[in-house]
C-alpha cells in the first residue's frame, strides 16, 4: 500500500512539474493581445538596443562573438570560443544594467546572397584574427547544424542575461533560396523563448533595387508569413521600415507581419518626433521604432544633445501608441561618416554616455493622454523658399487625403524632400533647388508620379517659384479589401 502511495505522489509531482514547465515555457514568449505586447500576462515593452554579432571559427567549432567593428583598434581582441562568449556575455549584462530589456541582433542572421549561383547563401566567418571566410548553408546540413548551435549558444548567454532578441533577417523578393531559409532557421528554433521576433527585411527602401507595384509587394510578404507562422506559430513577425517613405510601395499597412518597426533618423529638423507623429495617426498595425539615433562625441554634437534626443523620442514614441523602442546602436564604430561612427550607447573606450540615463530612467507605464505632439513643420519639413510644388490629394469618392506623402527630386535624382498632405488634401512642398521629377501615394492608395519643368512655374506673392499640381486622385488598394 505505501508502495503504490509512493508511486502516486511521484506521478502527481511529476505531472505537476510538466504542467508548470509547461505553463512557464508558454508564457514566456512574447505575444501581441489587444494591441500590446505582451509576456507572462503581462503588458511587455520592449526597450531594445540594437547589437551586431559575428561568427568566428577554428577546426572544430563556430561561435558567436561581438561584432569587430566594435573594436577599431584591435579588430579582433577576442579569437576563442571562451573569450567570445564571455564577453558576449559581459555586453548583455551592461545591456540589461542599462535598462533595455531587449536586443535586435544585426549581421550574425544575415546570409549572403550569391545572384550568380541561384541565389547561393554562406555566412560570414573570421578565422582567429588572421582572415575573413564564409560557410555555405545552401544544402549543406553539416554547416547548418553548426551555424545553429552558434546561434544556440548566443541565445542562452542572451536568455542569462534576461533580454529578449529581435533577429535580423535578410530576405530577397526574387530569390527562392531565402524562403527555404527562412523555414529552416524559424523551424530550428520554433521552441525557443528568447526569440521575440524576426525581422525578416532591413529597410526595403533602400535594399530593394526593383520597382514594385504594392500589390506584388502584398503577395511577398504573405508568403513570407505564411511560411514563418507554419514552421513557428509561438513568435513574431516584423519589417524594419526607413519610414514615411516606403509608403510608396512597402506600404505598412498592407503588410501581412506582426507588427511594423520604424526607423526614422534625424536628416531635417525635427524629423524623428515629426514621422513618430505620422505613425501614430496613420498607422494601422502595431507598431514599434526598430532604430533610431543621433551621433554624439561631446564635440560636433554634445552628449546633451544625445540624451535629450532620446527622451523626448522615447516620450514621443509612447504617447503617439508605439509599442516598444530600439536604439541605433550598442557601441561606437569606425564608419566613413560622422552620423554613423557616434551613434552607440557606449564609447570606443567602453564608457558610458549620458544617453544612457535615459533608458535607465524610462518608465513605459507612463502614458500622457492627448501629448501626441504635432509640431509646426509636420506637414513641410522643409524651411527653404528657393521653389515649391502645391496641390490636392482625393481619394476615389473625391474626398481630401489626409497624410498622404509627396515627393520631389531636382533633376539629376541626386537630392529630395517630401511633404504630407493636410487634412484637406492640400500639400506644399518648398525646396531650395528647382524640382522636376515628383511622387505621390498614401497608405493603402496607389501611387502616382510625373515630371515637371521649372521653367514653366510662376512667382507666387511671397516671391517663390512654383508649380500647381491640381488635384491628384489616389484610388484605393482594391486587393486588400
Amino acid at each position: 500500500m505505501k508502495k503504490i502511495i509512493f508511486i502516486l505522489l511521484v506521478l502527481i509531482l511529476t505531472s505537476a512539474i510538466a504542467l508548470l514547465l509547461f505553463f512557464n515555457g508558454k508564457k514566456s514568449f512574447v505575444s501581441i493581445k489587444a494591441n500590446k505586447f505582451i509576456l507572462n500576462e503581462k503588458e511587455f515593452y520592449p526597450l531594445a538596443v540594437n547589437y551586431c554579432v559575428s561568427l568566428q571559427m577554428d577546426a572544430e567549432n563556430i561561435w558567436a562573438c561581438p561584432s569587430a567593428t566594435y573594436n577599431t583598434l584591435n579588430p579582433f581582441p577576442y579569437t576563442t570560443k571562451d573569450s567570445c562568449l564571455m564577453k558576449l556575455k559581459s555586453d548583455m549584462h551592461l545591456i540589461k544594467a542599462m535598462g533595455f530589456n531587449s536586443v535586435r541582433i544585426c549581421r550574425v542572421g544575415e546570409p549572403w546572397l550569391n545572384s550568380e549561383k541561384e541565389g547561393e547563401l554562406s555566412i560570414g566567418v573570421h578565422i582567429a584574427n588572421k582572415h575573413d571566410s564564409s560557410i555555405v548553408l545552401s544544402n549543406n546540413e553539416k554547416n547548418y547544424s553548426d551555424y545553429f548551435n552558434a546561434l544556440d549558444e548566443m541565445y542562452q548567454v542572451i536568455n542569462d542575461a534576461g533580454l529578449k532578441v529581435i533577429l535580423l533577417l535578410r530576405m530577397h523578393p526574387d530569390f527562392k533560396s531565402t524562403e527555404k531559409h527562412l523555414v529552416k532557421i524559424s523551424s530550428h528554433f520554433k521552441d525557443e523563448p528568447t526569440i521575440m521576433a524576426y525581422d525578416f527585411y532591413n529597410e526595403p527602401l533602400y535594399g530593394d533595387h526593383t520597382n514594385r507595384t504594392k500589390k506584388e509587394v502584398f503577395t511577398i510578404v504573405k508568403n513570407w508569413s505564411t511560411l514563418f507562422k507554419k514552421n513557428s506559430p509561438k513568435q513574431l513577425s516584423t519589417i524594419g521600415l526607413e519610414g514615411i517613405g516606403e509608403v510608396f510601395e512597402w506600404d505598412p499597412n498592407i503588410l501581412d507581419i506582426d507588427f511594423i518597426s520604424y526607423h526614422p533618423y534625424e536628416y531635417e529638423y525635427e524629423q524623428v518626433r515629426n514621422e513618430i507623429y505620422w505613425y501614430g495617426k496613420h498607422t494601422k498595425k502595431p507598431w514599434i521604432i526598430g532604430e533610431t539615433a543621433i551621433p554624439a562625441d561631446n564635440d560636433s554634437m554634445s552628449y546633451k544633445e544625445q540624451y535629450l534626443f532620446a527622451k523626448k523620442t522615447l516620450k514621443q514614441t509612447r504617447n503617439c501608441g508605439g509599442l516598444g523602442y530600439s536604439w541605433w546602436q550598442f557601441k561606437d564604430v569606425e564608419e566613413q561618416f560622422y552620423h554613423a561612427s557616434y551613434m552607440g550607447v557606449i564609447t570606443q573606450k567602453e564608457k558610458l554616455k549620458p544617453v544612457t540615463k535615459a533608458f535607465r530612467d524610462y518608465d513605459s507605464s507612463i502614458l500622457e493622454q492627448d501629448s501626441c505632439v504635432c509640431l509646426d513643420n509636420y506637414h513641410n519639413l522643409t524651411p527653404f523658399s528657393a521653389f515649391k510644388i502645391t496641390g490636392q490629394l482625393v481619394n476615389d469618392n473625391n474626398e481630401p487625403i489626409d497624410g498622404g506623402a509627396i515627393v520631389a527630386w531636382n533633376k539629376s535624382w541626386s537630392h529630395s524632400f517630401h511633404a504630407l498632405s493636410k487634412a484637406d488634401g492640400s500639400f506644399e512642398l518648398t525646396s531650395k533647388f528647382p524640382f522636376y521629377h515628383w511622387m505621390i501615394s498614401a497608405t493603402e492608395m496607389t501611387m502616382v508620379r510625373g515630371n515637371i519643368n521649372p521653367a514653366y512655374s510662376y512667382v507666387g506673392d511671397d516671391k517663390t517659384p512654383f508649380i500647381n499640381l491640381g488635384k491628384i486622385k489616389l484610388d484605393s488598394l482594391s486587393f486588400i479589401k
